[in-house]
């Protein structure tokens, strides 16, 4: 993609580096925006021979959130709320069903729906100056495009709110302590400690992979018993695999396992 695009797209090897391009606003979000972002993760999801992907943002930070530019002066709640709508499920799916791990890479501030999208993906590395924060509350408006539903998924209810209604920038250290964060990056170095997380989960058995990030997700929607079933059938696919031939004969023969992905 060309880098007068909103979403710039380029790879190393088996890793997908997707990274928000608008930089004058902060990388804030807007319909071209979301747009070419589904357009790129659809890419990703469908060319096989990408492992891993890294979303990241470029500029002073990885997103601000939304641009307020997008709507009209005197923006109509019923525009806002089907705009919503319309745009942020999809992503948010495509995010979810990738079979392959999105890390985010955050730097500076992921801030109102740049901080959905960063607790979209599957991992987050930080820079240790970067943060966190729930911004809606400060402008008068609660959460949307998903982040109340991702916050509390991941910190519980309690916390959530907290952080929610305060408003407050969640620093790097703390995104640690509450699970937000898994990861933070060397000083300076936060893309390529990313691509080399990220290059390392493309070097592991992407079925298996892809399996274990669906069993993972829909554990939080059904019962166990639902997902011991999802889990055999899975596990059915895993066991056709070539890598997991491989990894048996690795294992046999006490070696390294050389994964391809098929």
């Amino acid at each position: 993609m060309q880098s007068d695009n909103s979403v710039v797209f380029e790879r190393k090897d088996a890793v997908g580096i997707i990274s928000l391009n608008r930089p004058g606003t902060y990388n804030g979000v807007n319909t071209e925006l979301l747009n070419q972002l589904r357009t790129t993760l659809e890419y990703c999801h469908q060319d096989s021979s990408i492992r891993a992907v890294i979303l990241r943002g470029e500029g002073p930070g990885f997103c601000g959130g939304a641009d307020l530019s997008n709507f009209s002066d005197n923006p109509q709640p019923e525009m806002v709320r089907d705009y919503l709508i319309e745009h942020y499920p999809p992503l948010l799916k495509l995010m979810f069903t990738m079979p392959k791990p999105i890390i985010g890479a955050i730097h500076g501030s992921a801030a109102g729906v740049g901080a959905a999208l960063a607790l979209a993906c599957d991992l987050r590395i930080m820079t240790e100056d970067a943060n966190i924060r729930f911004a809606f509350i400060n402008i008068g408006l609660g959460p949307d495009g998903g982040a109340s539903w991702l916050l509390a998924r991941l910190v519980g209810y309690a916390r959530a709110f907290e952080i929610a209604v305060e408003g407050k920038k969640i620093d790097a250290k703390t995104c640690m302590q509450l699970g937000l964060s898994n990861r933070i990056a060397s000083s300076g170095n936060l893309f390529s400690d990313a691509l080399h997380w990220a290059t390392e989960l493309a070097q592991r058995p992407t079925l298996a992979v892809a399996i274990t990030k669906e069993a993972l997700h829909q554990s939080l929607h059904q019962d166990i018993y639902q997902n011991i079933e999802m889990e055999a059938i899975n596990q059915m696919k895993a066991f056709n695999s070539k890598d997991f031939k491989e990894g048996v004969s690795a294992f046999l023969q006490k070696r390294k396992p050389n994964f391809t992905g098929s």
